[in-house]
């Protein structure tokens, strides 16, 4: 088990340092992550089976699909959906590490 010193060098954050820090781990977070997300939600939209086998299938693949996006669609095709998304990362964030901070000091 890991222990977990909240104080290691005698600095106190205040409640706003730690929402700040959560809340920019949460939109770097929801940035690297949004493009896997975006192919993850075109799997799940398409109907046909997730086959080369399938000549219906418009994905087949993550590589085939990553490369298709960005044929058609776009480099920012990967960011779709992002600012809705971002904004609940952003809050998430803040809480969790918030939340986390609050009941360590219990």
């Amino acid at each position: 088990m890991v222990g977990y010193d909240p104080k290691p060098d005698g600095r106190n954050n205040t409640k706003f340092q730690v929402a700040v820090a959560g809340s920019v781990s949460g939109l770097v977070t929801r940035a690297l992550i949004s493009p896997f997300d975006v192919i993850k939600i075109r799997f799940q939209l398409q109907h046909e089976r997730l086959s080369r086998s399938d000549p219906n299938a418009k994905y087949h693949g993550i590589l085939q699909a990553s490369r298709q996006i960005l044929q058609e669609e776009g480099p920012t095709a990967f960011w779709k959906g992002h600012v809705p998304a971002q904004i609940l990362s952003i809050g998430y964030g803040a809480v969790q590490f918030l939340s986390f901070e609050m009941l360590t000091e219990l």
